[in-house]
């Protein structure tokens, strides 16, 4: 058992809800798949375990000894006066507290106990929905969270592995592509954009200098959307979405951002620069 002291700007997540975009229900879960799925592995985890992603102000104290690592962006984090390395396995002791008091490098960190956070799922999952509000696992002071059992070994890292600053996204071309019209795509291709600070679980805003249009294009019926899709908005912003995404609302998805590099735009803080450039076709 686990014992929620603080909880900072912290949700539980695991991989999410497949198979509902129909129906307007996102995949949602870890916003970072990668730091996830290795949070996951050094805890001793099956690979859909739920943990705690947090952007800092996260403390809990473990009612039972427990082992808990911490993947995906630097952070500051300690168990109670002890520092607690990245990417390596500590052991939290009974009436011991973990605290992640801030983010230093990139946006999320994934912090992973032995055995995964246990609860009860709604739409087969545990993951917190920021769109559209579903909460299977609460987290505020006081709240007692369950604890699984692992599957093997935990396990630690010799060298720690943080995402690395992302400075330019590949695309694919995306089903509105080619109505958007030349001038816009060349505006992209030779912008940069900046990172908005509106930015969350939802979609990474793209600021740029206004992308020119031909033509009205914002009244297309609304579809499903998937991760990584980049919409233009007729401010000429471009959202690429993460894990909480909704539904086209009329807007156009001019490209897809390639899956890895998503989880490493899911960990690029505000502000930060990016050009954009299309992929070959048949690249990695």
């Amino acid at each position: 058992m686990l014992r929620i002291e603080r909880v900072g700007i912290t949700t539980v997540q695991d991989v999410g809800r497949r198979g509902l975009a129909h129906l307007g229900v996102p995949t949602s879960g870890a916003a970072d798949r990668a730091s996830y799925l290795l949070a996951n592995r050094l805890a001793g985890n099956v690979p859909g375990a739920a943990m705690f992603e947090t952007s800092g102000g996260l403390s809990f104290t473990a009612l039972n000894d427990v082992d808990v690592v911490v993947a995906g962006a630097e952070c500051d984090a300690a168990i109670s006066s002890r520092h607690a390395a990245h990417c390596a396995l500590t052991l939290l002791r009974a009436g011991e507290t973990f605290n992640v008091t801030r983010v230093r490098e990139g946006v999320r960190a994934y912090v992973a106990v032995s055995g995964g956070i246990v609860g009860t799922p709604i739409l087969g999952s545990l993951s917190h929905d920021t769109l559209s509000g579903i909460v299977p696992v609460a987290l505020h002071t006081g709240a007692s969270l369950r604890v699984g059992v692992a599957v093997s070994a935990p396990s630690s890292l010799d060298m720690p592995v943080r995402p690395d600053r992302l400075q330019s996204l590949r695309l694919s071309p995306g089903p509105h592509h080619e109505l958007v019209g030349s001038a816009a795509v060349d505006g992209i291709l030779r912008g940069a954009f900046r990172v908005s600070e509106s930015s969350d679980r939802i979609g990474v805003r793209l600021l740029g200098t206004g992308i020119s249009l031909e033509r009205d294009i914002f009244s297309l019926p609304s579809v499903p959307l998937v991760r990584g899709a980049v919409q233009l908005t007729p401010s000429g912003e471009l959202v690429v979405m993460l894990a909480d995404y909704p539904t086209t609302g009329g807007y156009p998805v001019i490209a897809v951002a390639h899956p890895d590099e998503v989880d490493r735009l899911a960990q690029t803080p505000a502000n930060q620069v990016l050009r954009l450039n299309w992929r070959e076709p048949g690249a990695d």
